[in-house]
């Protein structure tokens, strides 16, 4: 794994001859980067199998080497695979899976509400047979690709056993859902799925599917370059649609309906944020959720519009930000954190 903090001066790094000595194996050991001791150079490291294996894999470009930033005064280099690296990883089985999640994808039915929606394709993979596939608005409206795989295999999504399977998906997996339903992100993670292959990454910030993944123990790779290109293109008048700049309406001058403050591990309280989930002033008004200086970070037309965003913007100063919960004050249960 990558180190990203300062360590303290005499501390010992990992060693090149440590990974395995296969090449497949090899870059495969450095899927999401490994930092290393950058002693490639000294006497027997530097004539071991992985020491040469490195150098063919950075001449070919499926490896980079770069200084470890957290640690300057050391020397100490990490190493990621590049997107030509990820290639060589990808079996030609997988590239079937791939291609049947694209045509699957295709068959996509949108929802009726005059809104862009991604076309995504979803196939379940066991000991190299497909036991499931999936596409959006397969089995209702607005359901995704990967719940309607999943809903093949058991009536009750929520408790499906992917032990042992890969789940092949062109949309990275979801992260964050309406009250009510769960993401798809939580379902693979919970079914102890083995391997993740997803097409198209999310531009949406409330998407974090691939890091929680990881963050599980679960292998993530990506589909081969030129499907991609081609779910690029599939999905582009909805992509597009992500991460829109938003105008914010003015603060409410209103009580809040609820507070919560965030701390940063080993910071003073004073350095503490505070939020506020204030409802409007006026009829047909917005929701807002501004911070103690009166800026709005997030509104909704509609309570429950807004209450999603509170929720998401807890889970990203939770789990991608680090912050602890402080004290908050709630007086409606569906904004209640945690």
């Amino acid at each position: 794994m990558l180190i990203r903090e300062k360590r303290p001066q005499g501390s010992l790094y990992p060693q090149i001859t440590q990974a395995p000595t296969n090449y497949f194996d090899f870059l495969n050991y450095f899927r999401g980067g490994h930092t290393i001791d950058n002693n490639l150079t000294a006497g027997v490291i530097a004539i071991s199998t992985q020491a040469n294996l490195l150098k063919s894999a950075i001449a070919s470009g499926h490896l980079t080497l770069t200084k470890n930033m957290a640690n300057p005064d050391d020397s100490v280099a990490d190493i990621v695979l590049t997107d030509e690296g990820a290639e060589q990883l990808i079996t030609p089985q997988d590239r079937q899976h791939c291609k049947l999640a694209v045509e699957l994808a295709r068959q996509s039915i949108h929802e009726n509400d005059g809104e862009p929606h991604p076309y995504v394709g979803a196939v379940v993979v066991k000991d190299g047979v497909v036991i499931a596939t999936g596409y959006r608005g397969e089995t209702g409206e607005g359901r995704h690709g990967e719940y309607c795989a999943l809903r093949k295999l058991n009536d009750d999504v929520d408790n499906v056993d992917l032990r042992d399977c890969t789940v092949y998906t062109t949309l990275e997996p979801c992260s964050i859902r309406k009250s009510g339903k769960t993401p798809c992100t939580t379902r693979l993670i919970n079914g102890k799925v083995a391997r993740v292959v997803y097409g198209l990454a999310d531009k949406d910030e409330t998407v974090f599917g691939h890091s929680s993944l990881e963050e599980a123990g679960i292998e993530v790779d990506l589909f081969p370059k030129t499907l991609r290109q081609e779910l690029l293109l599939l999905n582009k008048k909805w992509s597009d649609t992500r991460r829109q700049p938003e105008v914010m309406p003015p603060p409410n001058d209103t009580p809040p309906k609820a507070t919560q403050s965030y701390n940063k591990p080993g910071t003073a309280m004073t350095d503490n944020i505070h939020l506020f989930f204030r409802p409007p002033k006026d009829t047909g008004g917005f929701y807002t959720i501004e911070d103690i200086g009166r800026n709005v970070l997030a509104c909704g037309r509609t309570f429950d519009e807004a209450a999603v965003k509170w929720h998401q913007i807890d889970t990203q100063k939770v789990l991608i930000e680090k912050l602890n919960r402080q004290g908050g004050l709630c007086g409606d249960q569906r904004l209640r954190l945690g």
